[in-house]
């Protein structure tokens, strides 16, 4: 099979036992493999109306065709859960039960074993692959082994808990880590020795060398990435009032201590690419604030719009604390970040007091973020309260219309009312109001492939389909989107056909992005969402921008979507068609 080892591990933790199991041909050509994969196996095998911490909820990790094969970027592993807030010789693993103590899932070179995790419950995410490798006994295959991993947070089954891979890289989003940690399921250890073939390995070699060159010469992936990774976001959101300040209340804030011009003075930048990446947006570094010391990855531009504005807060050391806990903690740096924001209006709002809550929560006071963070895990007292997440903590105080988030999930750091496609975006997106799922602001706000102007409605349902669709595509093959800075969504159709053998056109691969579009959707439906879901908190809509470059702007999803709805194929009431699921061979 060309790009494909065809074999899924099935891994049952209650009764400690696994299987390997061929892949389905049919569901490759239809869903392609990492998320379409992933998601139509896990609908295929899991009731939407389960508890998400139940032993009945499944973890997949599937893997795209690409990953491995050195295509630009094919280094992506997809996982697949009903979130609780709301690799090596397999291409999927499937995890299901749970196992009665904790147990570490080694994968070495085809050995398949549960390893006693008890030793490594409680540690951080660092920790726990520090010692994991240690305990190997061999520095060469430490060195190839590759751990994701849950923190306390997980641990503690805390719906901001996420998983951890390479001890900085967060995977996954809010509530994966507490379903991980349901299953009493510390870490994933993978190290592999198998090759992959392609169909067409001279055409293949010779079509990636094109799309480097392509990414070389392209400026925002062979400059502003490198250099700066994701932080260049923050002058231009800033710039255009898209960057949110205190619980998306104002984008007013002064940039001089945040951003890319200081950067190196508050870090000493270190590059990294993941496997095939020639983009090497990853920055590590030393981080240093107050007692506080360790290494871990500079903050991103999530990580200073969530933890740093949105709470008030501009001093870069201490977002890189932040963020560098979180990922010690395991935990969800947006949905942290959003939850926070959340807490900090309660208080301002004189809805709570930091006396009752036990810690001064307050806009700008990053010394107490800092120790709600690492106290947050260990859910005792008052730290369990503040961990529970941000729509929960505000309907415990009958305030509900401050939790910025839709489906339960913490908005990532742009104000839709001053990115339009982007806030049709959130209000539609199948996993939350997260960015990664509808690049739109590649367009909106960076201006790559088309001129469009933020503000503007005109043109953005097709706009978010099409980048909605996009992801799903490149999710499945076990791609990043981040080349699509300096790609179009053509030049990746020659990789895809030489690798796989296979004749796709543009709009081919499109469907198929549309069909796990819709299956996600309808799983959704079952699990209990409906129209209803697809909109925004009632601020947007109501509290236009107070200041800055987009003053007076409001958000319009309600003028977009029933366009959206149209252009998906799907009822006035948001549900697919019949003729659409014909269409894309959904009928069952």
């Amino acid at each position: 099979m060309n790009g494909w080892i065809g074999r899924c591990l099935r891994v049952n933790l209650t009764e400690g036992k696994h299987q390997i199991e061929k892949l389905d041909t049919d569901a490759l050509e239809k869903y392609l493999g990492g998320r379409g994969l992933g998601v139509k196996v896990f609908t295929d095998e899991v009731d939407p109306n389960i508890d998400p911490l139940s032993p009945e909820n499944k973890l997949i990790f599937c893997s795209g065709p690409l990953v491995g094969t050195g295509a630009i970027t094919g280094a992506s592993c997809n996982v697949i859960t009903k979130s609780s807030l709301s690799g090596a010789g397999f291409d999927m693993v499937i995890i299901e039960g749970q196992s009665e103590s904790p147990v570490i899932l080694s994968i070495i070179d085809d050995k398949v074993k549960l390893v006693p995790g008890l030793e490594y419950w409680g540690r951080s995410t660092a920790e726990t692959e520090e010692l994991f490798k240690k305990n190997l006994g061999d520095q060469w295959m430490a060195r190839e082994t590759f751990l994701v991993s849950i923190g306390p947070a997980g641990e503690k089954l805390l719906p901001l808990a996420n998983l951890v891979n390479d001890r900085f890289l967060s995977v996954g989003g809010a509530g994966i880590g507490a379903v991980m940690g349901a299953k009493n399921l510390k870490a994933i250890a993978v190290k592999g020795q198998h090759s992959l073939q392609v169909a067409d390995g001279s055409r293949f070699v010779q079509v990636i060398n094109t799309l480097i060159n392509k990414l070389n010469s392209a400026p925002l992936t062979s400059q502003s990435m490198p250099q700066w990774g994701t932080t260049f976001l923050v002058g231009l959101c800033y710039q255009k009032g898209i960057l949110p300040r205190n619980n998306f209340r104002s984008t007013s804030q002064p940039l001089k201590n945040v951003g890319t011009e200081a950067l190196n003075s508050a870090f000493a930048l270190r590059g990294r690419g993941c496997f095939a990446c020639p983009i090497a947006c990853i920055k590590k570094a030393d981080v240093k604030y107050s007692a506080f010391e360790g290494k871990g990855m500079v903050p991103t531009y999530l990580a200073i719009g969530t933890l740093g504005f949105n709470c008030g807060i501009s001093d870069l050391s201490a977002i890189g604390v932040m963020s560098v806990l979180c990922g010690e903690m395991g935990l969800d740096p947006v949905a942290t970040g959003g939850n926070f924001a959340t807490v900090m209006e309660l208080v301002e709002k004189k809805a709570v007091t930091p006396e009752e809550l036990k810690i001064d929560i307050s806009f700008g006071n990053a010394d107490s973020m800092i120790e709600a963070i690492r106290l947050i895990s260990t859910k005792k007292g008052y730290a369990k309260r503040l961990g529970q997440g941000g729509m929960a903590i505000s309907e415990s105080f009958n305030m509900p219309e401050i939790f910025m988030g839709v489906k339960g999930f913490s908005l990532s750091p742009f104000d839709p009312r001053a990115i339009q496609g982007m806030g049709l975006h959130f209000a539609t997106c199948n996993y939350g109001p997260h960015h990664l799922y509808s690049y739109t602001f590649i367009d909106e706000l960076l201006n790559v492939h088309e001129n469009l102007d933020p503000l503007e409605t005109q043109g953005k349902a097709a706009l978010v389909k099409r980048y909605q669709d996009t992801s799903a595509v490149v999710d499945s093959l076990g791609l990043c989107n981040w080349p699509l800075m300096g790609l179009k969504f053509n030049n990746y159709v020659p990789m895809v056909n030489s690798c796989l053998g296979t004749n796709y056109k543009a709009d081919d691969l499109l469907s198929i992005g549309e069909r796990i579009w819709n299956i996600e959707r309808i799983f959704n439906m079952k699990a209990g969402f409906n129209m209803s879901h697809d909109t925004l908190p009632e601020r947007f809509f109501k509290e236009p921008i107070p200041d800055g470059p987009a003053e007076g702007q409001i958000s319009r999803v309600k003028e977009m979507l029933p366009e959206y709805y149209q252009l998906r194929g799907w009822s006035e009431q948001g549900e697919p068609l019949q003729e659409k699921l014909q269409a894309l061979g959904l009928e069952e």
